[in-house]
């Protein structure tokens, strides 16, 4: 049986995404922004960052909850990218954590008109028209394409963004797999984690079913078989799991 870090390794293989890749892809490539819409686990942030390998200039946040999140991830991936004016403003990263959000919005406006870059905001959590406005100023003053990335269009998780993509071109939605390639994943995965129990094809369907065929929920639970709690003698004790992973899974995301 693999180890905990080895199916960690695992866990960064890509399944059944080609079609959704190619087109994240193209739409990257032709630089007008759009959001990126599904379901919690089915993959939007996993799929984000592989194909983000394949661009230069991406300033990427991975917490998108206020405007001071979103000001201080850009900066910091301005930095990195070694952005004249945000080097000359902020001597390092920690006078980045210094600043207030309103003079990181000016540095970070000011910077991005000087470069082609995107902007990826991952975990939108229904912006308020406070941060949308600034957003709609990084796409227009900025002149930046900004990937949004949330769980719905709903008000909820999109918030004042909505309006901003109304056109169906400018929305992109990840679904979660069907059930016969829920399966197909589940068994590649769990072949991939060197998971063996006397009761795997149960277990298996178990997990796709509780699941719903988002590939998020079936790699953690295949990963928590991998624990001696969830083990007694060559079984998975899939009831405890399935309990565990349900009110881990509520509260994380329950926002």
């Amino acid at each position: 049986m693999a180890t905990i870090a080895q199916a960690d390794e695992t866990a960064t293989f890509v399944f059944g995404r080609d079609r959704e890749r190619e087109e994240l892809g193209r739409r990257l490539s032709v630089r007008k922004s759009f959001v990126l819409h599904g379901a919690s686990g089915a993959g939007k942030t996993f799929l984000v960052r592989r194909v983000m390998r394949d661009f230069q200039e991406v300033l990427y946040c991975p917490n998108s909850h206020n405007p001071q999140l979103v000001f201080q991830s850009l900066a910091l991936a301005l930095m990195d990218t070694g952005n004249r004016t945000v080097r000359s403003s902020l001597s390092n990263r920690d006078g980045i954590k210094a600043k207030s959000t309103i003079s990181l919005r000016g540095i970070v406006l000011d910077a991005v008109r000087q470069g082609i870059y995107w902007v990826v905001l991952d975990h939108l959590r229904g912006p308020a028209a406070g941060l949308s406005s600034d957003i709609r100023d990084l796409m227009l003053y900025g002149g930046t394409p900004v990937l949004a990335v949330a769980r719905s269009l709903h008000m909820e998780d999109l918030g004042f963004l909505m309006p901003m993509f109304a056109l169906r071109a400018e929305r992109m939605r990840l679904s979660n797999f069907a059930r016969s390639e829920a399966i197909q994943f589940a068994e590649e995965f769990a072949r991939r984690f060197q998971l063996r129990a006397t009761n795997l094809p149960e277990f298996m369907e178990r997990i796709v079913d509780l699941s719903q065929g988002a590939p998020g929920p079936i790699q953690r639970m295949i990963q928590m078989a991998l624990y001696p709690k969830y083990r007694l003698d060559g079984y998975i004790k899939t009831s405890p799991l399935c309990i565990d992973f349900r009110l881990a899974w509520h509260a994380e995301n329950a926002w």
